[in-house]
């Protein structure tokens, strides 16, 4: 969901968790930095964490302004979150990567954020390709889940239609098809592979002109693969002695054919 600051909704955002029993919250325009009161909140529940905030200007000096943008995810406890590396930040969207599991369950789910000031022509789509060849490969469910500010249900779109053309490459499909916005359109996106599908549910909860994004999935961890190979060590191979054995042997002998 994007809740346009976690700050001043932490209140609903809890309440919204707990009435909808969700055991994982993805944040879109949380509006933190690494010591807000939400983030501390969202701990203070017993959750676990993974945020990446808006990066400040480096020259910039400490500040009371709001840092807009940033992304979350906020775990139940028995869900456990483990960061995934996807090369660090991206120039064009905001984002932050899980592996997620419980149990014997598992998934990736990679939560990101375009910001309207950044154009969708201007790299974004290089960006999340990327991301998408970095997460492609993994064994587990992925899910792409997050704001992208663009109209998926406006195929005519030139933005649209190289969104889907991008989601076709990677055999990843959008699972929304109702309005997330309260303007109308689908700006807000769950994306799974073809073979994983979801049934997602648009709820208003109240506090923000975006709709909250709801979704079950079952998940089972795929068996592992074992291979077994028989190798000769040959980097410890005594070449001399090698060549003694060979000569004592048949192959070298007179009358051997």
């Amino acid at each position: 969901m994007n809740v346009q600051s976690a700050n001043r909704k932490i209140d609903d955002i809890i309440a919204m968790k707990r009435d909808q029993s969700l055991d994982l919250l993805c944040l879109c325009e949380t509006w933190h930095d690494q010591d807000s009161v939400s983030i501390r909140r969202l701990r203070a529940e017993v959750l676990q964490v993974l945020g990446r905030a808006r990066q400040r200007p480096a020259d910039s000096q400490p500040s009371l302004a709001t840092n807009y943008g940033g992304v979350a995810l906020a775990a139940s406890r028995g869900v456990k979150l483990t960061a995934i590396n996807t090369g660090g930040r991206k120039r064009n969207v905001e984002h932050i990567c899980a592996h997620v599991s419980s149990r014997v369950s598992s998934a990736v789910v990679l939560l990101v954020y375009r910001p309207e000031s950044v154009a969708a022509d201007t790299g974004f789509f290089e960006d999340l390709a990327d991301l998408l060849d970095r997460l492609i490969t993994f064994s587990d469910p992925l899910m792409i889940v997050g704001d992208l500010n663009i109209r998926l249900d406006r195929p005519d779109d030139p933005a649209c239609r190289r969104l889907q053309e991008l989601f076709a490459t990677y055999g990843v499909v959008c699972r929304v098809s109702t309005p997330t916005h309260d303007r109308g359109g689908i700006l807000d996106v769950v994306v799974t592979r073809h073979d994983d599908p979801v049934t997602v549910q648009t709820i208003d909860p109240g506090f923000s002109d975006h709709r909250l994004l709801r979704w079950t999935c079952n998940l089972i961890k795929p068996a592992p693969v074992y291979e077994h190979v028989s190798r000769r060590p040959w980097r410890r191979l005594d070449v001399a002695e090698f060549r003694r054995e060979l000569r004592q042997s048949r192959l070298c002998g007179d009358n051997y054919h």
